[in-house]
C-alpha cells in the first residue's frame, strides 16, 4: 500500500478553502432523507385545519373526567412549523450545518500558520528535490517552516541519526530565500 504524500500548508489551505468556503447549510428530511436548501425567507406553513370540538356529554362532570379532557387537549396534533420536504411533504426537517465547528477551527488554524502560497511552496519543494538528505517529508516541512538560519535547519533534522553538512544547510536556506518573497 502506498504511503500518503506529505503536502505543505499552502496546499492544505487551498484545499480547505475550496472545500469549506462554499458550503451552505441544508435541510435534511428525517422521514425520507432528502436534502434541500434552506429557504431564504421563512415561509408561513399552511396551517392544519383545526378539528371541530366534540359535543360535550350532558352527564355531570366529575374531577376524573376533567383530567381526561386535559389529556385529549395535549394530544392534539401540532401545527407544522418550517418548510415541508420537497420529496415527501413531511415537516420533520433537521438543519445540517455544512461547516462544522471543527472544520472552522482547522480552516482558521491553517490560515494562521500558512506563510506562503501553494505555488511558492511547490517551488521550494522542487528546489530541494536534488539534495541528498531531503526527501518529500522534509521538503514539505522546510516549505512550512521556511528556515532562514542554520539552527532552524538543524532543528528540522534533529531527530535523524545523520547530521546535515554546512553545504547542504546553505543550499536549503538559499532555496528558501530564492523561492519566497522573504
Amino acid at each position: 500500500m502506498d504511503e500518503p504524500q506529505p503536502v505543505p500548508l499552502g496546499v492544505v489551505k487551498e484545499l480547505l478553502e475550496a472545500e469549506l468556503g462554499v458550503r451552505e447549510n441544508r435541510l435534511r428530511c428525517i422521514d425520507c432523507g432528502h436534502f434541500q436548501p434552506v429557504p431564504d425567507e421563512e415561509l408561513e406553513p399552511e396551517p392544519a385545519p383545526e378539528p371541530e370540538p366534540a359535543p360535550e356529554p350532558e352527564a355531570e362532570a366529575t374531577e376524573g373526567e376533567g383530567d381526561a379532557e386535559g389529556e385529549e387537549a395535549e394530544a392534539a396534533p401540532e401545527i407544522p412549523t418550517g418548510p415541508a420536504c420537497e420529496e415527501c411533504g413531511s415537516y420533520r426537517m433537521n438543519l445540517i450545518e455544512q461547516i462544522q465547528y471543527e472544520h472552522k477551527l482547522a480552516l482558521d488554524h491553517v490560515r494562521h500558520l500558512t506563510r506562503i502560497t501553494r505555488s511558492e511552496a511547490e517551488a521550494v519543494m522542487a528546489a530541494l528535490d536534488g539534495l541528498e538528505h531531503v526527501d518529500a517529508y522534509y521538503a514539505a516541512k522546510i516549505a512550512d517552516i521556511l528556515p532562514v538560519h542554520p539552527d532552524d535547519v538543524r532543528a528540522i533534522f534533529a531527530r535523524e541519526r545523520f547530521s546535515v553538512g554546512n553545504d547542504e544547510i546553505e543550499a536549503i536556506i538559499a532555496a528558501v530565500q530564492e523561492n519566497t518573497e522573504a
